[in-house]
C-alpha cells in the first residue's frame, strides 16, 4: 500500500534495539529576545504575502506595500494568525452549507473585521 509505512515495519522480524532512550539537548535557533518591533526578513515576509492571498487581500490596492513591508514581526505574526483563522473557519462553514471537503474556499478581504492588512 501506497503512502504507509506497512512495507517497512512488514520486513522488520524483531524490535529494533538501536533507538535511543534520550535525546540530546537542542541548542536555541537565537540568543537574543525576539524583535517583535522589527521589520520582517524576505522568509517573513514571504509568509505574511501567502497568508494575505489566503485571506483574500490581494485585491486590496494596499496589497504590495504593506504586505510584509510595513509589517512589525509581531504585526505579521497576529496577522498570519488571524488570516489561517479565518480561513479554516470559512472552510468549515463551507462544509456545513454543503460544499465538497476538497472544495478550496475563495476568501476575499473582510475591511469591517479588521482581517485586513495592517501594520
Amino acid at each position: 500500500m501506497l503512502g504507509t509505512l506497512e512495507e517497512v515495519v512488514g520486513e522488520l522480524t524483531s524490535p529494533r534495539t538501536d533507538c535511543p532512550e534520550t535525546l540530546p539537548d537542542v541548542a536555541p535557533l537565537r540568543t537574543t529576545e525576539a524583535k517583535e518591533d522589527g521589520g520582517l526578513s524576505e522568509f517573513q515576509s514571504e509568509i505574511a504575502q501567502l497568508a494575505a492571498v489566503l485571506n483574500g487581500d490581494q485585491f486590496l490596492s494596499s496589497f504590495p506595500d504593506k504586505t510584509g513591508k510595513k509589517m512589525t514581526v509581531k504585526g505579521a505574526h497576529e496577522y498570519v494568525r488571524a488570516a489561517v483563522s479565518r480561513f479554516i473557519r470559512a472552510s468549515k462553514e463551507a462544509i456545513k452549507l454543503g460544499a465538497d471537503e476538497s472544495a478550496i474556499v475563495d476568501m476575499r478581504s473582510s475591511l469591517t473585521t479588521g482581517s485586513s492588512i495592517h501594520n
